[in-house]
């Protein structure tokens, strides 16, 4: 057989900002081979896309879809919806780097930001890791149906270096603290995390009503975290944060101008 699959009679949006046009489209080894009239081409398999669309694969950036993965592989509605690509571990709740005495509590930060059952994700997940490459080695064994990339979160990093004074208001890092927080960024992002995640956004609280971990950090250590993401991938690594602009927006600014003069990508949401 000429390819491996032709996908015939569609109408191609091809991401260029151009026009559809009709076209098929032919894949060999993994990869698109031409895309033209193949009329009189062959391939093992053939999808008639007569009516339909074909696109590139659609690349979500905010999922929490974290969880998920560990009961729908599929990654259902994204799957079904032309997502290739979920980046998961947004606003700072994710569950690694993590200790294991941490693992439900970090489930339980998870229920109380994005209603999601903490007994659902203890059952659902592994948790056979502690650092993010081991992580992300136990995301692959669930064998998602989607690319999956994934943030480190101030949630789980600043618990993990603070404990429960990482949610008190006005309590900042010390120095040790706050060389523990940067290193678990460092080696986060050697091991395989495409950025990182902050929540300042004061709607995001844990059980007790407290903010999230790292929705009062200060400047000094959000500064220290971006100068640890370029350092453990280089520039061009995320930093993403969901934002407190109604009552810090000249400092959440700040924050930003400090994260791309270093060289990071900024995702930002926030009311």
């Amino acid at each position: 057989m000429e390819y491996d699959l032709i996908i015939s009679g569609g109408t191609v949006i091809d991401g260029s900002g151009s026009e559809g046009y009709a076209a098929d489209l032919a894949i060999k080894n993994g990869r698109i081979a031409r895309i033209g009239d193949l009329k009189e081409a062959s391939a093992a398999r053939t999808i008639d896309a007569a009516g339909k669309v074909v696109t590139p694969g659609f690349v979500d950036l905010h999922t929490h879809l974290d969880a998920q993965i560990g009961w729908d592989p599929l990654m259902s509605s994204s799957s079904y919806h032309g997502v290739t690509t979920a980046l998961i571990g947004n606003c700072g709740v994710t569950f690694a780097p993590v200790g294991k005495e941490n693992r439900r509590y970090m489930a339980q930060l998870m229920e109380s930001v994005e209603d999601i059952s903490a007994d659902a994700i203890m059952d659902g997940l592994p948790w056979d890791w502690s650092s993010y490459g081991e992580y992300l080695d136990s995301v692959q064994s669930m064998r998602p149906a989607l690319n999956v990339v994934g943030l480190a979160g101030h949630s789980a990093i600043r618990f993990e270096a603070m404990g429960d004074r990482s949610m008190d208001e006005g309590v900042q890092a010390n120095d040790k603290e706050l060389a523990q927080i940067s290193q678990m960024v460092k080696e986060s992002i050697e091991e395989g995390a495409v950025g990182f995640s902050t929540s300042r956004f004061l709607l995001h609280t844990v059980p007790d009503g407290r903010c999230t971990p790292g929705t009062w950090a200060d400047l000094r250590e959000t500064q220290a975290i971006q100068k640890a993401l370029v350092a453990g991938g280089g520039e061009g690594a995320i930093f993403q944060s969901a934002n407190d602009f109604k009552t810090r927006r000249d400092t959440e600014l700040e924050m930003f101008r400090q994260a791309t003069d270093l060289g990071c990508h900024v995702l930002f949401s926030g009311g």
